[in-house]
């Protein structure tokens, strides 16, 4: 059979070679597609990651509000714990020190010499002490300074003040001393 082709040119249909495109035409859409691939994968990871924390959290936060009165409970009993414990160390200070002042006085009683009065003994904190007092003689101020200073009791001995006065028309020397004591080991008996 003949074929005869009667349109005009131009409307003749122009047959088409139908080809595969290039390949590297395709790769940057293919690794533009793979990238959008993994970051949709790391961004549900993330996201399923995300809800799992938030919900140890809630369950975190759970467990803390059903623990919160044991939680305060234990906070005060740790409060007066700590109350008690500085109760106890002043306590044990006290008996620790219980015969210290009465020790330090015996002390000094042992160091006055005849004709020699204290008129005041003062702790002035510190293991501090002022002693104040009257006789008739600078030998006898220096005596009590040597017999306080040669005692294991105390040190720092030192002579404020010494000068001449007057009592009932007596000729008197009035003294201050100021000294430091010491306290002595556990197990050192007091006196001696």
């Amino acid at each position: 059979m003949i074929r005869i082709n009667l349109l005009p040119r131009e409307d003749v249909p122009v047959q088409r070679n139908l080809s595969l495109p290039d390949l590297s035409t395709f790769a940057p859409l293919v690794l533009v597609v793979v990238a959008v691939g993994m970051v949709s994968i790391l961004g549900l990871y993330q996201g399923q990651k995300i809800s799992n924390l938030e919900q140890t959290i809630a369950a975190e936060e759970a467990e803390s509000r059903r623990l919160a009165p044991e939680i305060a409970k234990i906070k005060r009993l740790d409060q007066q714990r700590q109350s008690l414990n500085q109760r106890l160390e002043v306590i044990g200070t006290l008996d620790r020190d219980r015969y210290f002042r009465v020790h330090l006085l015996d002390e000094i009683n042992r160091a006055l010499p005849d004709h020699l009065w204290l008129e005041r003994c003062e702790d002035e904190g510190g293991d501090n002490y002022a002693m104040e007092g009257v006789t008739f003689s600078n030998f006898l101020v220096s005596d009590l300074l040597q017999n306080l200073d040669h005692s294991p009791y105390f040190t720092n001995v030192v002579l404020e003040i010494a000068e001449k006065g007057l009592i009932d028309k007596v000729n008197v020397v009035k003294f201050k001393i100021k000294a430091r004591a010491v306290r002595q080991p556990a197990g050192v008996a007091y006196g001696g």
